[in-house]
């Protein structure tokens, strides 16, 4: 049996049209996994030596984890401390991870001034936040008087912190204060 001339040629029209975009599809496939590791090493850079020394410092203030069944309850009142009043914050922290203030102070270190009918009475607390401050920061009380301050951060590459002290309206002086810091690698 003759296959019709028509037939054939589209044949070899169609077998050459399917090498060509395998071709493709392989070129692709390989530029892509070319470019990967040059994608990846650009996000993740090393730290310049003042983003390195603040990222030191903020793991002095990372504590371990708290242990126990979870019965935290998230803090309603509560206030990062200005930037121009964060070397007098860090300073009162020096030697402890939560002061006691006046609502004077808290007011002078948030540069807030609402707050007047605030129940409770307002402590300074460490925290650690990313550097750059993308990621909020969590805290939260247990009803024995521990403070919980959390932060965190998603990312593929390491993230650099830094100290970021809060303004928090207790009911109660804290027992124990954990400062944690986690980044989501997903």
């Amino acid at each position: 049996m003759r296959l019709p001339v028509n037939f054939a040629t589209k044949l070899v029209v169609s077998m050459f049209e399917c090498h060509s975009a395998l071709a493709k599809a392989l070129r692709v496939v390989l530029y892509s996994a070319a470019i990967f590791p040059f994608m990846v090493w650009g996000c993740c850079k090393s730290f310049d030596s003042s983003t390195k020394q603040e990222n030191e410092e903020a793991r002095t203030w990372v504590t371990g984890s708290w242990t126990g069944k979870y019965d935290w309850t998230s803090i309603g009142q509560w206030s990062s401390v200005s930037e121009s009043r964060m070397l007098q914050a860090k300073m009162l922290l020096q030697m402890t991870s939560s002061a006691r203030i006046t609502p004077e102070q808290a007011r002078d270190l948030t540069g807030e001034s609402g707050f007047d009918d605030v129940k409770g009475t307002p402590y300074l607390l460490r925290a650690v936040v990313d550097a750059n401050g993308n990621f909020p920061v969590d805290p939260s009380s247990r009803p024995n008087g521990d403070v919980w301050v959390s932060g965190g951060a998603n990312s593929k590459c390491t993230v650099p912190t830094r100290r970021r002290p809060v303004v928090a309206w207790l009911n109660k002086a804290p027992e124990k204060v954990y400062v944690t810091f986690y980044v989501n690698h997903d």
